[in-house]
């Protein structure tokens, strides 16, 4: 079935969800765990707080070792990537590509209408330009 999964994990409650779903699926196909966090960083903003990244970074963190040990817990072990990036579906489709994934769980808030219009899809963009197959997970 599938030889290492990816998921998109952000902290939240819909990357749960998601990271739930991974463990799922790796349980059941002997599956390695990539568990990545793609923080997007403004240029602009950059300059006026250079310190912002490094915040991002540590709130990264932080929530990348709560979902390992969630992983760990499960009885499984995962690898955890950081990339700060202008995109983060770039980040995840390139990161998705350069580990050569079979799968990426992402979360989904279930925006829809004039919401999903004016702040796009992070999930629609990565499902459009992955090279493999993308589960969107719906929390309940």
């Amino acid at each position: 079935m599938y030889k290492k999964i990816m998921v998109g994990y952000d902290g939240t409650q819909f990357s749960d969800c998601a990271l739930k779903e991974a463990i799922s699926l790796a349980k059941a196909s002997s599956a390695k765990l990539l568990l990545v966090t793609a923080p997007e960083i403004d240029i602009e903003f950059q300059a006026i707080a250079p310190e912002a990244n490094e915040l991002m970074e540590k709130k990264a963190r932080t929530d990348l070792d709560l979902a390992a040990a969630k992983v760990k817990k499960a009885g499984l072990t995962c690898e955890t990537k950081i990339v700060l990036t202008p995109s983060t579906q770039e980040a995840l489709v390139e990161t998705a590509q350069k580990n050569k994934v079979d799968l990426i769980v992402l979360g989904t808030h279930g925006r829809s209408g004039i919401m999903r219009l004016l702040m796009g899809s992070t999930t629609a963009r990565v499902i459009g330009h992955a090279h493999c197959s993308v589960l969107v997970v719906r929390c309940k």
